[in-house]
């Protein structure tokens, strides 16, 4: 009888505790969740990509770049941390270079999952851009044949 009344009172503490504490959801798809720049964009010398999930160990010494990279322009990707990786240009880039950055396929997470949502990101550094001016601005002696240097 006691016994009886032992396991009624572990099967209500159980019930209990099972409806105090819901089910936990399902870890988030692993994704790119910032890219940045994006667009057009000026005076650009690094990329960044950051991860919803962790996509590499730390202390690997041969950890691959995450993306397929179509740029004019040469740099080297590195990660910054488990989330985090960084593609960082050799010089800051021109007026008209654009660079496409492809996710690889077959990408993994840490934990196995494949990379879903946006697969491709890019930027463009636009056109030309007039950096100076002779005269400048405020110059205050013009004269008819004269002539402006941009």
């Amino acid at each position: 009888m006691i016994r009886r009344r032992l396991l009624t009172a572990a099967a209500i503490l159980i019930t209990a505790s099972s409806s105090l504490h819901p089910a936990v959801p399902a870890a988030a798809p692993a994704a790119v969740e910032l890219f940045s720049p994006e667009g057009t964009a000026k005076q650009v010398r690094q990329v960044t990509a950051r991860f919803s999930v962790p996509m590499v160990t730390l202390g690997d010494p041969l950890l691959a770049d995450p993306f397929d990279i179509q740029c004019t322009a040469t740099g080297k990707g590195r990660w910054a941390d488990p989330r985090n990786w960084v593609y960082d240009f050799d010089a800051d880039l021109p007026a008209g270079v654009r660079c496409t950055f492809t996710l690889r396929k077959g990408l993994q997470a840490v934990g196995g999952a494949a990379v879903g949502g946006r697969q491709v990101f890019g930027f463009s550094t636009g056109g030309p851009v007039v950096t100076g001016a002779f005269p400048h601005e405020g110059w205050s002696v013009v004269d008819e044949d004269q002539v402006f240097l941009l």
